[in-house]
């Protein structure tokens, strides 16, 4: 009655016939495919059909030349939309398989024209196209070039088939079908359109027909019916702005219609047809503030068009469908990306349609209650079958000026009121709105609007007996409602939760529930609390609680049955209530007397309960439990006799409790975690209230506002204390370390750990291990001997007497820099197995002992930045001493990469052995070596190994330290030379010279050498010379140099040259060696004068 019809909510497509695919054919099946199923979201808005050989298209109606003798029967018809989505295609396309080269050319081409003239008989009368695929399967020319034959042969079937040429297509099936099957798809696209908007020139055109006619007035349901045809053509054009138009115009020409009881469910039904296209056009066009005034001024036009008073319940459930079609529409806009506020959401509209479904059912109630039996004749057959929408199947294709049959009209209202009463049900329709409001307002955080409507749908359940659902909720509420401290809505709730806690036999909530009933936060009169507490002592002895006098009889007698079942067993029933799912009235709080405990002495634990309800009650016991790690015990408080746990109304009870303080564990802390009072008899059956020791009040006001400390009651003033220190006796031993702080790098250094006693120790155990900080802990080694690495130390010490004190020395190496913190732990036991323990973190720094870097010089002492094969050069080793300690070096040695050797290896002790280095002082050793390899990455020149002590302590332990040297690149060198001359000369004194040139080659090299005349010397020997040297040979050229002035004068210079025949060195490569391996200056001292005459 009130839901849209499908071929209204669907999306309009346009609707493409195609004939002649077998789908039994595999190519056929291929190419359909591609059709149907591989739809994306960018193709064009079609739906493609497949058509029999003997489809039937529907019959064409005898056009209508004049309007002037037609009475229209109603507004639209049931068929007009699914004729157009699903039966009238707006293109026909022929599939055909034929090639340009088949040998059945002529046969094919007349089969082909056979098909398209009978599709066209079917279609007579229709201005649907028809259009044909030729399906090809050879191999089709290149774009753009010309093929004479296929043009001759489309021509021919064009004609045969009486065909323009552009509705002959054709498909080659091969690699690139779904890529030709796009391109056809948005030809035949274009072709839709075009047919859709001639049948929307057809409708306009009676449109203005109707214009034209002097009684207009005789005609508003055609100008309804025309405009809604024109809109809904123009949709499935996908031209949603002009649909919109002339969905508005419809709806005005609507208006214009007198209503009355016999037509307004057609006239109803018609306006949610057009509302609900108006909303979802603007909700697609992006102006939902238009679609919601739209709705609004809709639901306020008709809302007050009830219709029959008879079947008014007609008229909510049409109101209720409005809200909540709007609602679903609202949601999916939101879904595609628009955006809502707190104050403009589903929601709202989801609320508002289960408030008319409500209304329908109380309406129902009333106007159905004495109608039992359903008519004969039916008055409702053939509804179905009607053949315009709204109308009524009694009076059916009737205007509004045409009398009612009175007798017909009551059977017909008879017939829906029974049909309302028996087949519609009115609580899940209720039920499911409200999910989906509440499933609204939770997304816009709307938590108390939330929390209405779930009290609402709590009353609904109760209305359709669905008693545990009633429970779920509600309890749920009562917990939320808490916060809100509005003691009417906890009341309402309350009442209403306990009544289904009681018709579903629940009796762990009905319990809860009972003694939240009785607390002060609920307004229930003394009566009221007095027979809930009656019923809490009757389920205590096994007995039925008492329902409420106003419970219908047929739900009362059921659960009171339910009731004795449950409570009528043998072995005892124990119910426990946790006070953290109530709020009820008993107040509990607990406290330790002192904040702190030694370890076997007295603990001392108040308890304070206080009765907030009005009149009395009993407990059989009391208990409270301790908990701290590994110990966890339930005290029965012996500090309770019979009348002591009698409470009379609003009085308050202190219960003290002593217990030993437990030996302390991992944790040196205990709490109070629960107290739990008992009610009724552990043999029969008991209730177990279990309360959280700090109580429901959180004093905060009290830290808020001291000043208002002394206007609240003794209870609220308790500040509970529920956790407690456990404190060790005082130590019987007392433990101290001490070392040379700080530590160097790679040293085993000793730790001097003293015990001493101040009583006589049983048995002691001493471990010793490294704190954890996430860095350290494998960089860091402990030993007790040096030999034997271990990451805990424990050390069984034996008969201790007092004042006794025990040394131990433990020795830890630190291989990376930083602060350690070393836990020192003595567990002991003394006299009747008293344990203890003494804890000490000894805290140390690690410090380096020296820092070492390594220069590189050449023969001559120049700084050297890379090596050359077989050229020896001299590495120092630099150590600087960044200690606070001075640091005693007993030797250092070298080793040397593979590819380095030492000139000399009877260097056994280094030059800096014996050394003492103090803070900020350097040492420097040397060492001669001849690179043997070379190489294009930097090659290893070894290991520095330095032996060292500390030097301010004589029983320091050697430590060896070693690094690595910095590497050193290499380059080949073909020639070697090296200059052998004294230290210095004398003025007019001849030296001689050597020079020797090496070939450190596998071939014969050629070398001329000049020595350049110079104004300081005179020299004899050939001042030019060509030599040979041979692959792993030397040649020694020598001159005799006579100074002729003193000081530091520049020798002649030496220069070597390659021949013109001669291209195995390169002159830059021989100037280089000659620069690093030649001296250039030399000392000549004078001569005395006597020597001289």
């Amino acid at each position: 009655m009130c839901e849209l019809p499908p071929e209204l909510i669907i999306k309009p497509l346009a609707l493409i016939g195609l004939s002649g695919l077998d789908i039994a054919n595999p190519i056929h099946r291929s190419i359909w495919d591609a059709f149907s199923n591989n739809r994306r979201l960018e193709s064009s808005a079609i739906q493609f059909k497949l058509l029999t050989p003997t489809h039937e298209f529907p019959t064409v109606k005898p056009k209508r030349n004049s309007y002037e003798y037609y009475k229209p029967k109603g507004i639209l018809k049931r068929n007009w939309m699914n004729k157009y989505l699903n039966e009238i295609p707006a293109v026909v396309v022929v599939f055909y398989n034929l090639d340009w080269n088949d040998p059945q050319w002529n046969e094919k081409k007349m089969e082909c024209a056979s098909k398209v003239q009978s599709l066209r008989n079917a279609l007579d009368g229709r201005t649907t196209k028809i259009a044909v695929v030729l399906i090809q399967q050879c191999t089709q020319p290149p774009p753009g070039s010309e093929n004479a034959i296929a043009t001759e042969r489309a021509t021919a079937v064009c004609g045969a088939c009486e065909l323009s040429p552009k509705l002959l297509y054709i498909l080659p099936h091969g690699n690139h079908l779904l890529g030709y099957i796009s391109r056809l798809e948005s030809a035949l696209y274009d072709l839709a359109q075009n047919f859709y908007h001639h049948e929307y020139r057809i409708v306009k055109g009676h449109r203005d027909q109707l214009n034209k006619t002097v009684q207009k007035n005789t005609y508003k349901h055609l100008f309804v019916r025309h405009q809604f045809k024109m809109a809904f053509l123009n949709e499935l054009k996908q031209d949603q702005n002009l649909a919109q138009k002339h969905y508005t115009q419809a709806y005005n020409h609507l208006l214009e219609i007198q209503i009355t009881d016999t037509n307004v469910m057609e006239i109803i039904t018609i306006a949610s047809f057009i509302n609900y296209k108006l909303c979802k056009i603007m909700f697609n066009l992006n102006v939902p503030k238009d679609a919601i005034s739209q709705f609004r001024l809709h639901t306020d036009r008709f809302k007050l068009w009830t219709g029959p008073k008879e079947l008014i319940f007609e008229h909510h459930a049409w109101m209720c469908s409005q809200f909540s079609t709007f609602a679903e529409l609202f949601d999916d806009a939101i879904r595609q990306g628009l955006p809502a506020v707190q104050t403009q959401h589903p929601g709202y509209y989801f609320q508002s349609a289960a408030h008319h479904a409500g209304l329908r059912q109380a309406a129902c109630k009333e106007l159905c209650q004495n109608v039992n039996s359903y008519p004969e004749p039916d008055p409702l057959a053939g509804e179905e079958k009607l053949e315009f929408y709204g109308q009524r199947p009694w009076r059916p294709g009737k205007l509004s000026a045409e009398p009612a049959d009175p007798m017909k009209e009551v059977l017909a209202i008879q017939a829906l009121q029974h049909k309302e009463k028996y087949t519609v049900n009115h609580s899940n329709i209720i039920i499911g709105l409200l999910g989906n409001a509440i499933s609204q307002f939770k997304v816009y955080r709307c938590p108390r609007m939330r929390r209405v409507l779930v009290v609402q749908m709590a009353e609904e359940y109760y209305n359709c007996k669905d008693y545990g659902k009633v429970l779920t909720l509600l309890m749920h509420m009562l917990w939320e409602y808490h916060g809100e401290r509005w003691p009417v809505l906890i009341t309402n709730i309350l009442k209403n939760a306990l009544r289904a806690a009681y018709l579903s036999t629940n009796i762990q909530d009905y319990i809860t529930l009972a003694f939240e009933a009785l607390g002060p936060s609920t307004t229930f009169s003394e009566d009221y609390k007095i027979s809930i507490y009656n019923n809490i002592i009757n389920i205590l002895h096994k007995k039925s609680p008492t329902p409420d006098s106003d419970l219908p009889d047929d739900v009362k007698y059921p659960a009171i049955e339910k009731w004795i079942i449950e409570l009528n067993q043998s072995e005892p029933i124990v119910f426990t209530i946790d006070d953290n799912n109530m709020s009820s009235f008993i107040e509990v709080k607990a406290r330790f007397l002192q904040p702190k405990y030694a370890v076997n002495s007295m603990v001392s634990v108040e308890v304070i309960i206080r009765n907030s309800y009005s009149n009395t009650i009993e407990f059989s016991k009391i208990s409270i439990t301790i908990n701290n790690p590994g110990y966890n015990e339930e005290f029965i408080i012996n500090d309770t006799k019979h009348s002591n746990l009698i409470f009379h109304g609003k009085e308050m009870k202190k219960f003290l409790h002593q217990f030993q303080a437990p030996q302390k564990n991992d944790s040196n802390e205990m709490r109070i975690t629960t107290i739990s009072l008992y009610m009724g008899n552990d043999e029969s059956c008991c209730i177990i209230l279990r309360f959280s020791a700090l109580g429901r009040e959180t004093n905060f006001l009290s830290r808020l506002y001291p000043e208002i400390q002394q206007l609240r009651g003794e209870f609220e003033a308790i500040q509970p204390l529920v956790s407690a220190e456990i404190k060790q006796e005082e130590s019987s031993l007392s433990i101290s370390a001490e070392s040379n702080n700080p530590a160097l790098l790679g040293e085993w250094l000793p730790i001097n750990i003293s015990i001493t006693t101040n009583e006589e120790i049983s048995s002691a155990f001493l471990n010793v291990l490294l704190v954890s900080d996430g860095t350290n802990e494998q960089s860091t080694e402990l030993s007790l001997t040096m030999n034997n690495k271990q990451s805990v130390i424990s050390v069984s010490i034996n008969n201790l007497g007092k004042n006794c004190v025990t040394h131990q020395t433990v020795y830890l190496r630190a291989h990376k820099i930083g602060d350690r913190d070393i836990h020192i732990k003595v567990e002991y036991s003394r006299s009747k197995q008293i344990k203890g323990f003494k804890e000490l973190i000894y805290s140390l720094s690690v410090t380096k002992p020296f820092e070492i870097s390594t220069l590189f010089y050449t023969s001559l002492f120049e700084p050297l930045t890379k090596g050359f094969i077989y050229e020896p050069f001299i590495i120092m080793p630099h150590i600087s001493c960044i200690s606070p300690w001075p640091i005693y070096i007993i030797n250092t040695s070298i080793e040397l990469g593979d590819s380095i050797e030492r000139e000399s290896e009877d260097q056994s002790v280094s030059v800096l052995a014996g050394i003492t280095l103090s803070e900020n002082e350097t040492g420097t050793d040397a060492y001669y070596l001849i690179p043997k390899v070379s190489g294009e990455q930097p090659i290893s020149t070894g290991v520095y190994t330095i032996r060292w002590k500390r030097a301010n302590d004589d029983n320091a332990l050697e430590t060896s330290s070693s690094v690595t040297l910095s590497p050193l690149g290499i380059e080949d060198a073909v020639i070697g030379l090296e200059a052998k001359l004294p230290a210095h000369g004398w003025v007019r004194t001849p030296l001689l010279i050597s020079y020797f040139i090496k070939n450190h080659s596998d071939q014969m090299i050629t070398l001329r050498l000049t020595m350049e005349a110079s104004d300081a010397f005179m020299f004899a020997g050939q001042k030019q010379i060509d030599i040979y040297i041979l692959p792993k040979n030397e040649r020694k050229v020598e001159w005799i140099l006579r100074p002729l002035v003193a000081g530091f004068v520049q020798l002649p210079t030496l220069s070597l040259t390659i021949p013109d025949d001669e291209y195995k060195l390169s002159k830059a490569r021989l100037l280089e060696v000659v620069e690093r391996s030649i001296p250039s200056h030399i000392y000549i001292l004078p001569t005395s004068q006597t020597i001289e005459e």
